[in-house]
């Protein structure tokens, strides 16, 4: 039976990370396959058994560690097998790139191998985590490695600042209001948005607003899609059906049938509080 396992950071790298997952699937388990809809946090993905299958914008990817960036709309399809083994770390929107000093549009709706940008130091992370199964053992030597890297993180600019601010208000801010928080006109906000982010803040905006739909679904199930609609801000339920069917390509009921647990519960439920941060 396919087991997902997930936590969240400790207190020193929430402003950066969102949650941890692992995924283990049996021997004897049946093949399927997830649709991945869009989404904004930047994922980075450590494989240790069998590959899964990655089928991102008509592309078969196969690498056993990928460092995948936001994606503007749907992402393609996730094809699980027996005897996989995944271990993900879930950043918020710019924390890869801040901790490594990645620009976001360097891996915006993008998949790499993470070993041809940061060389040995991921080879060697990924040899430590495959010596052990348990999923708490491989968080703390993840966790070791990131708390590495704040040290020399990257500074926030007002740029990934305001994306980030989008994001934890799940879309719903005036994007004129951000530029003139800035100092910038709408026009010159909108440009630096789209040339430092890799998508227009309107479009950013709209993904933080689906994003937040679904996972206040996947938090309660008992929840109507009409209410849901209503508390992020759709004009109606048709408004959030036609944004579903942009972003998801399907309907809302069905895009969470088709995801299964590609969130998984730590991660849904960091957006419950986002963490502060720091300037």
């Amino acid at each position: 039976m396919s087991c997902v396992q997930s936590a969240p950071p400790r207190p020193e790298l929430a402003p950066f990370v969102r949650a941890y997952a692992q995924r283990t699937v049996e021997r004897n388990d049946l093949s399927w396959t997830q649709s991945v809809p869009a989404q904004l946090e930047q994922v980075l993905n450590l494989e240790f058994g069998a590959l899964p299958g990655i089928r991102h914008r008509e592309r078969d990817i196969s690498k056993e560690i990928l460092i995948g960036g936001a994606q503007s709309g749907f992402s393609g399809t996730l094809h699980l097998v027996p005897r996989v083994d995944s271990f993900a770390v879930f950043f918020w929107p710019s924390g890869w790139s801040h901790l490594f000093n990645i620009p976001l549009t360097e891996i915006t709706n993008h998949f790499h191998d993470a070993t041809l940008i940061h060389g040995t130091e991921m080879r060697t992370l990924w040899n430590r985590m495959g010596e052990e199964t348990a999923f708490a053992r491989r968080v703390k030597i993840i966790e070791e490695f990131l708390l590495n890297r704040l040290s020399s993180a990257m500074p926030r600019s007002k740029i990934t600042l305001a994306a980030e601010f989008l994001f934890m208000r799940h879309g719903s801010v005036s994007v004129p209001k951000l530029g003139r928080q800035g100092a910038l006109s709408l026009r010159q906000f909108e440009r630096l948005f789209r040339t430092n982010v890799g998508m227009s803040p309107k479009h950013f905006a709209r993904i933080a607003r689906f994003q937040s739909a679904l996972d206040a679904k996947i938090a309660n199930p008992a929840r109507t899609w009409l209410d849901i609609a209503h508390s992020f801000g759709y004009y109606d339920q048709m408004h959030m059906v036609h944004d579903f069917g942009q972003l998801g390509r399907n309907t809302p009921s069905q895009v969470l049938t088709e995801m299964g647990d590609v969130r998984p519960p730590a991660l849904v439920s960091s957006g419950i509080s986002a963490p502060q941060r720091s300037q």
